[in-house]
């Protein structure tokens, strides 16, 4: 089962398609939501963050709007999800697998976000958890995102397996693993509660709805990218701000000037409206369910002419 996409959510919570054409319109036309609009949509993004998209749990909001019971409905599910884990997984591979998936928030909370396997253990090895990995995410509770040594297409030929970061299939779902009450924090508006790597976890979510494989780019040199994104035949350099300082990206800075690279866009979605500036695009966080892949031409036709070759 996999988790609702935020429009899916907005009309679950009643918002008209009237609603949803103008936003499209505005991210079609990069021109700014009407404030009033902004807020209420950046309001429904904090609920869907808590809520996440778990049909069940969607539903329970919608019905009652009390967090109390969907944390209920989110524990349930989480329960759940460790029972599969027992159940469905060789005896050898649960200990590997729950360690995994109970350490995902705290991994996530650290300062570069990436997966680091000896903190589950100190001896532990990549190649000792690969399968256990691999079973969270072929489950669909868990989506990988890959290094890669350059901001490139094709991606897949620049990822460095051993360096990654690993997201929670459902946001909703990795607010309540934190616990500690943030949801409310989150509600009131307050950004300031780990709210860098649950919009990061956020983000990955709307992305791989809509299709896209998760990279990101990180070095010495360049500093980190939240995202790189292979859209089409391009790359698409993708940031994720959770303050007000959304215009200051040093590593996107740094990166755009690397001519070999020549990057399709450049996004950075965060609180502030829709704006085009110095060939960067910001976006509200909730646009990202716009954001999709660009549709490959139709019509590329190749045929090899055989009126030479002998019969």
């Amino acid at each position: 089962m996999y988790p609702m996409d935020f429009e899916e959510f907005l009309m679950a919570n009643g918002v008209q398609e009237a609603t949803l054409s103008l936003l499209q319109n505005c991210y079609r036309t990069k021109q700014p939501v009407p404030e009033v609009i902004h807020d209420t949509i950046n309001r429904l993004f904090y609920s869907y963050i808590i809520v996440g998209g778990m049909p069940n749990v969607v539903q329970t909001y919608v019905d009652t709007h009390d967090i109390g019971r969907v944390l209920a409905v989110q524990q349930e599910l989480l329960d759940l999800y460790r029972q599969d884990i027992s159940q469905y997984t060789a005896p050898k591979d649960r200990p590997k697998i729950r360690a995994i998936f109970d350490s995902i928030p705290a991994q996530l909370n650290d300062k570069n976000r990436r997966f680091l396997v000896n903190s589950l253990r100190q001896t532990a090895r990549l190649e000792r958890y690969a399968d256990s990995f691999n079973w969270l995410v072929d489950a669909g509770v868990a989506l990988p995102c890959y290094n890669v040594t350059e901001p490139k297409a094709p991606l897949k030929l620049n990822e460095k397996r051993n360096l990654f970061k690993l997201f929670a299939a459902d946001t909703g779902l990795l607010c309540a693993l934190s616990m500690d009450n943030i949801q409310f924090s989150i509600l009131q508006g307050d950004m300031s509660v780990n709210m860098g790597s649950i919009l990061e976890n956020m983000m990955a979510q709307m992305f791989t709805a809509n299709g896209f494989s998760l990279h990101y780019f990180d070095t010495h040199k360049y500093g980190e990218l939240d995202f790189v994104l292979q859209n089409g035949t391009g790359v698409d350099l993708v940031e994720i701000k959770s303050g007000r300082d959304y215009k200051r990206h040093a590593a996107l800075d740094k990166i755009r000037q690397v001519s070999e690279w020549n990057a399709r866009k450049s996004l950075v979605f965060c609180k502030g409206n829709v704006q085009s500036e110095d060939g960067i695009l910001y976006l509200p966080w909730y646009m990202a369910m716009f954001y999709a892949q660009t549709a490959l031409p139709e019509g590329l036709i190749y045929q090899v002419d055989l009126s030479d070759l002998p019969n």
